[in-house]
């Protein structure tokens, strides 16, 4: 009870503290938010159909599964320390580069170097050179990604943030939309090599546009507050050294609990008590998770001290895991289980009803979450959504299929629209901002580690066997669970300034 106390006192300080920033007007939130559409195109296009797509046309099908992961988990890894640490370095600004704000240089070089890494992975000849370029590209990305985040609850007074929120929300879908769309567009494994490589250029080429342009308006658009000169930073807000005692001890024991734990697992193999083999995906899962808990306690996340911003965190995880078990894969259960024959353009479809329908909801619901509270509209989409997953394991029509991404994309679209305002509602730290969100943003990594290297093995191994179809409904089964959880979970958020 008395490590909930604390947390709210500290939630609410926070808000009192920030509520007097200056009101926004539309067109300063919506300049906010045009960078997320560039994100969200740049994300969508890979995930949902570019990086598929290539993967199957460089190693085929028997092997898409695995080597799936194998391409996406290393970046995602990447995600998990390079977002907290660069929100850490940004909220530590200061010199030369302060005066033009602490977020927009990051943005700016972190796009800049995403662009280069987008090059490399249209050029990839092979998997495992993929498999690097979408290391950088995750690299980049986030570095840009945590202090463009943190502008949320820089300047937008905590009043507005569900508007803020719901802007990012419509956004977002507009980003899905565009993403998906052109490349659906453009990419077509189907095709000859020479034409389908054409098509990958045309699509890349199209990303790194859009991501130039928008970064360019956002940087050049959003007003950021005045970095204070170190001398006039209180005293309890001085920057401490990066490597501190307390820090080092934190690397040091999770090195040393990585090390133990491949041992075990390794000598488990090798003396074979069991006939239970310790597969390499399930011991890279273990080494991984246990990595994220370092990260966390490595970047000030205890749930004990701020239980609020511990529960967000959790909710948030477990739903985008339900939401990218479904992502990674639907490309692949579209053609080996609905039998398409163009599944990039079935899937582009898909996204396309997803997202249209996520606009009914998205943008009322982050108005309604500042006068009727966030917690309710959490409540609604979890569950919807965990239902719409039951539909992909009871039926393999098109049109069902369809009609439940309807349904679901008016669900994720209430979701969206409160999840920046929620986390913003329970950030431990004003002086930490873009550190903090850099720490949530782990529990969006982290699904994007444990969805393929879960789904993948399981989908080739009934694939191997015969029985694609049963595989692919445990996954989405799995799914299911993730979202219902995350639903459960949203109740257990307390703070002042949350409801």
């Amino acid at each position: 009870m008395a490590a909930a106390e604390q947390g709210g006192a500290e939630v609410l300080s926070s808000s009192t503290s920030v509520s007097k920033l200056p009101r926004l007007h539309w067109t300063q939130l919506l300049a906010i938010s045009l960078f997320w559409f560039a994100l969200n195109f740049h994300w969508t296009a890979l995930g949902v159909i570019i990086l598929p797509s290539q993967v199957f046309k460089l190693v085929g099908k028997l092997h898409e599964g695995e080597a799936l992961a194998f391409v996406l988990v290393p970046g995602a890894f990447v995600a998990l320390l390079v977002n907290p640490l660069f929100g850490l370095l940004s909220d530590q600004m200061r010199g030369r580069f302060a005066k033009w704000g602490r977020r927009r240089p990051y943005i700016l070089i972190g796009t800049l170097v995403n662009v280069a890494a987008l090059v490399w992975m249209a050029l990839a000849p092979n998997i495992v050179s993929l498999m690097v370029a979408y290391i950088f590209v995750q690299l980049s990305s986030n570095a840009a990604q945590a202090p463009f985040h943190a502008l949320l609850p820089d300047i937008v007074p905590p009043e507005q943030r569900g508007m803020a929120s719901g802007v990012m929300g419509l956004l977002t879908i507009g980003g899905n939309i565009g993403g998906v769309l052109l490349a659906g567009m453009f990419v077509d494994a189907s095709l000859p090599s020479p034409a389908y490589q054409h098509g990958l250029w045309l699509i890349y080429g199209v990303i790194i546009g859009v991501m130039l342009v928008f970064m360019l308006v956002t940087i050049l658009s959003v007003r950021e507050r005045p970095v204070l000169p170190e001398s006039s930073v209180e005293e309890h807000s001085v920057r401490p050294s990066w490597l501190t005692r307390s820090r080092l001890f934190t690397i040091g024991g999770t090195l040393l609990a990585i090390v133990l734990a491949w041992s075990l697992l390794a000598l488990w193999n090798y003396l074979n008590f069991t006939s239970v083999h310790v597969s390499g995906d399930v011991q890279q899962v273990v080494l991984e998770l246990l990595a994220s808990v370092g990260l966390l306690r490595l970047f000030g996340f205890n749930p004990r001290r701020n239980p609020a911003f511990g529960w967000v965190f959790a909710t948030r995880l477990v739903m985008m895991l339900g939401i990218y078990t479904i992502q990674a894969f639907f490309q692949y259960y579209v053609r080996d289980v609905v039998g398409s024959a163009h599944p990039e353009i079935d899937t582009r479809n898909f996204s396309i009803v997803v997202s249209l329908s996520s606009i009914l909801s998205v943008f009322v619901v982050g108005w309604l979450s500042d006068r009727y509270g966030r917690k309710i509209m959490v409540y609604i989409s979890g569950f919807v959504m965990g239902l719409v997953g039951l539909t992909f394991v009871i039926t393999h029509s098109l049109i069902f299929i369809l009609i439940a991404g309807a349904l679901f994309g008016f669900s994720y679209g209430a979701y969206q629209s409160v999840d920046w305002a929620l986390v913003a509602d329970v950030l431990p730290s004003q002086q930490n901002y873009a550190r903090d969100m850099g720490v949530w943003s782990i529990s969006l990594a982290l699904p994007q580690i444990i969805a393929p290297v879960l789904g993948g093995p399981l989908i080739d191994s009934f694939t191997h066997s015969g029985q694609t179809i049963l595989g692919y409904q445990i996954l989405f089964g799995m799914s299911v669970v993730y979202c219902l959880i995350g639903t459960i979970t949203v109740r257990y958020i307390r703070g002042n300034s949350v409801r």
